[in-house]
């Protein structure tokens, strides 16, 4: 009986699939939808592939839940139907474990059934799309079975953050992980201006300027000395400017609360949006932790807490919130915050300086979006959550932008310094320290000049609304060009 209810979901799958996931992809007048940037690299390699360059077979893409990962997922599934439509299966592995109560290898070998052949004597391609593959605890053993049996099968799969940690390092070697962050400012504002653009034909979509994310990257943080990050910002000015051109600079604004978030953009009732972030942030404690982490439900029913405190707090400490809540041990507070940092929550900062110091002095903590964050605060500040916590969400963005471009296999270059009045930033790029400042107005320079002098580091940023301007080896950089990054 089970094995006749798995083969019609596998059937069912292979007919509906085009259906179900064509919601993902276009709006309700059939307009679609603009891929994110990791489309291209995506669709690169899926090429590659199709033109008999087999080596990467298996992409997974783990990332945070409400980030757009079924979207990419449908939109790339687009790529090949109807083209290869007999050989297209797309399967959410939440249906399968939870609601058929099987498991993936039993429907791909029902698939391999439906097909009439194993996966070893395939000879054309076939390609499956699998969301949410985190469900099952044993994927990265089918993935790595498939893989090692067949160089025609292509897979592509969706999964919590933590996707990568529970890779195994066999599986590691065969899986290519491109991790889905929340949205950049440039994506939003192509996205935005691409959904006017249906409804308005004089608003065109405001496309970013090629190659200038990585010239600023290279500027800010590869520059030898302080004068050259300066007088090459400079130069890039102009097509900076140009790409500001017709943006409301309220869009900052806009962008920092909700636009992180792909599906605010055709939500207009913020009211909605921020109550399916925090559905989001209820799913993500009820359902993602519990793979992370065994917590009894009595833990899990004060997460919620535990990050509305966090949110409104400027630094974390495990020992002083654990005397706040009382009824959770001070280990049980470590489990919950490593978890909320696997599952991407929580972007952690560690103190700068000795593994003691580390250690002793509490880190601090960011959200993954600010948008989170916002979400969190207005259950309780309301109408006033955005203007009075407006410097934490810039400081969440800016987390993000670097925890994106820095960070690499779990490892973080992004520390601060605890010291009272250190910058909230200091970043280690190979032998080079660059410290950080961040804040909204015509922020000073005295908080990274403290901590240049105590870091011995090469130069400083401090990102605010400031003018373009160098301060001996300090340079304030507007917000307009770090956005861009």
């Amino acid at each position: 009986m089970k094995e006749i209810k798995i083969r019609q979901y596998v059937q069912n799958q292979l007919s509906r699939a085009p259906f179900l996931l064509k919601s993902y992809i276009q709006d309700e007048l059939g307009n679609k939808y603009l891929p994110r940037n990791i489309f291209i690299r995506i669709k690169k390699i899926l090429n590659d592939f199709l033109k008999g360059e087999k080596t990467i077979r298996i992409i997974a893409i783990p990332g945070l839940r409400g980030v757009g990962k079924t979207t990419l997922l449908a939109q790339l599934f687009f790529e090949l139907f109807p083209k290869y439509q007999k050989q297209l299966l797309y399967i959410s592995v939440d249906e399968i474990v939870n609601t058929l109560k099987s498991d993936l290898q039993t429907v791909l070998e029902e698939y391999q059934n439906i097909l009439d052949t194993s996966f070893e004597k395939l000879e054309e391609n076939v390609f499956i799309f699998i969301d949410e593959i985190h469900y099952d605890k044993n994927w990265p053993t089918v993935l790595k079975s498939i893989y090692d049996k067949s160089k025609n099968v292509f897979i592509i799969c969706t999964g919590s953050s933590a996707l990568s940690l529970q890779s195994t390092p066999d599986l590691a070697r065969r899986v290519i992980f491109e991790k889905l962050y929340p949205m950049s400012f440039t994506e939003y504002i192509l996205l935005k201006t691409k959904n006017l653009s249906l409804k308005d034909k004089n608003i065109k979509p405001k496309f970013p300027s090629k190659g200038l994310k990585e010239k600023i990257k290279n500027a800010l943080f590869y520059s030898s000395d302080a004068e050259i990050c300066f007088s090459t910002l400079k130069k890039l000015e102009k097509e900076k400017n140009n790409y500001w051109i017709g943006i409301d600079r309220l869009e900052i604004n806009r962008y920092l609360k909700l636009g992180t978030m792909p599906f605010s953009l055709t939500i207009k009732d913020e009211t909605l949006t921020l109550r399916l972030i925090n559905e989001l942030i209820d799913k993500v404690i009820k359902k993602d932790l519990l793979e992370l982490e065994k917590f009894s439900i009595d833990t899990i029913e004060k997460i919620k807490n535990i990050l509305l405190m966090t949110a409104g707090s400027e630094e974390v400490s495990v020992t002083s919130l654990a005397k706040s809540l009382r009824d959770i041990s001070i280990n049980t507070l470590i489990d919950v915050f490593d978890a909320l940092e696997k599952a991407e929550m929580l972007i952690r900062v560690y103190p700068y300086g000795s593994v003691y110091k580390k250690v002793r002095k509490p880190s601090k903590y960011y959200f993954m979006s600010p948008s989170l964050r916002y979400a969190l605060l207005s259950i309780v500040e309301g109408e006033l959550a955005f203007e009075k916590y407006k410097g934490k969400y810039l400081e969440d963005i800016i987390s993000l932008y670097l925890y994106r471009e820095f960070t690499q296999k779990g490892t973080s270059p992004l520390f601060y310094d605890s010291a009272k009045g250190g910058a909230n930033f200091i970043l280690q790029v190979g032998k080079r320290k660059i410290v950080i400042e961040i804040g909204f107005g015509n922020k000073g320079t005295k908080q990274v000049e403290y901590s240049l002098k105590k870091t011995k580091g090469d130069y400083g940023l401090v990102i605010s609304e400031s003018e373009l301007s160098l301060h001996n080896n300090i340079i304030k950089v507007p917000l307009d060009y770090f956005l861009l990054m």
